[in-house]
């Protein structure tokens, strides 16, 4: 499986799959956010097996008083017939936090194709599950 944040022009195909979880997201609402937020706020990264996207998650990277520097996962969609894969994106996050100097991974809210069992060393935390490394 590659990992990789995906580039403008594979956006398409990350909106496809981000509206298996957000059904009432829209073409145009997904673009305006892109626009606003990414890279700066947002990041999507994707999953490819054969050259196809099977998980996308769109992540950012925030700082507060009570976790410092976080890593939160916003949007984690994965195609049916892929969630077995769900773990090693998990890992490629923890690592893509620590480069970017994060000190906890936050799960956040609605995801699809995410198991307990992806969330190896996390615990519960208000809406979601949190690791500190």
């Amino acid at each position: 499986m590659q990992i990789r944040e995906l580039s403008p022009s594979e956006l398409v195909e990350g909106f496809a799959l981000l509206t298996t979880l957000r059904l009432e997201l829209t073409s145009d609402q997904f673009d305006a956010f892109i626009t606003s937020q990414y890279p700066r706020d947002y990041r999507p990264i994707g999953a490819y097996e054969r050259g196809e996207l099977q998980i996308y998650a769109g992540v950012s990277i925030r700082e507060n008083l009570e976790l410092g520097r976080h890593l939160i996962i916003d949007d984690f969609a994965v195609y049916e017939g892929y969630e077995h894969k769900s773990k090693e994106m998990i890992s490629y996050l923890e690592d893509y936090a620590k480069i970017h100097k994060c000190q906890t991974l936050l799960v956040w809210g609605k995801q699809r194709g995410l198991s307990i069992n992806d969330l190896s060393g996390f615990r519960p935390k208000r809406d979601g599950f949190i690791k500190t490394f």
